[in-house]
């Protein structure tokens, strides 16, 4: 079955011929190396429902933590920091109320409208669900950084660097 040679000055020959390797792909089937179609596609639905969902709840209770659980005073661990928030205590408490109105009205939005969006996903096919799928991940992260942009510019007009209101408020 297979040629051996005890003398290493001979010419290579083929370890293995023809007949062998028929005896030894004889019971070998290919497609059960392959994953089932069903098991993968619908895991591939799961991860994008999922995968479109983790941004807005993030952004939900990012906005929630904000609003109800950040620090009385400025810090460097927790609470939504900017150079111009982080002057006083009254620029501290208003960007981080900013921050959470923003961030928990950007969160409901988004998982109310990804909620609908992927109610649509049992009805398409593969490549469009996933192509969807990435669209909205997109447009979450740019509607996120318009939000981070927003809460920072407010905090930049209404403060200077050392905490102290730009413009006086009228009483």
């Amino acid at each position: 079955m297979f040629l051996t040679t005890t003398d290493p000055t001979a010419v290579t020959e083929p370890l293995m011929d023809a007949e062998s390797l028929k005896k030894l792909m004889d019971g070998f089937d290919p497609a059960a190396l392959l994953p089932e179609l069903d098991n993968m596609f619908g895991t591939l639905d799961t991860i994008c429902r999922w995968a479109v969902m983790i941004g807005p709840v993030v952004l939900l209770v990012l906005g929630l933590c904000y609003l109800f659980l950040s620090p009385k005073e400025a810090n460097y661990y927790f609470g939504y920091r900017t150079y111009f928030g982080m002057g006083s205590v009254n620029a501290w408490r208003f960007t981080q109320r900013i921050a959470g109105m923003i961030f928990t009205a950007l969160g409901l939005v988004l998982t109310v409208v990804m909620l609908v969006i992927i109610g649509g996903f049992g009805a398409m096919e593969v490549s469009a669900m996933v192509y969807r799928a990435i669209w909205c991940l997109v447009w979450e992260a740019i509607l996120a950084i318009l939000a981070t942009v927003s809460i920072n510019s407010l905090a930049m007009y209404f403060f200077d660097r050392k905490g102290e209101y730009r413009r006086k408020p009228k009483k």
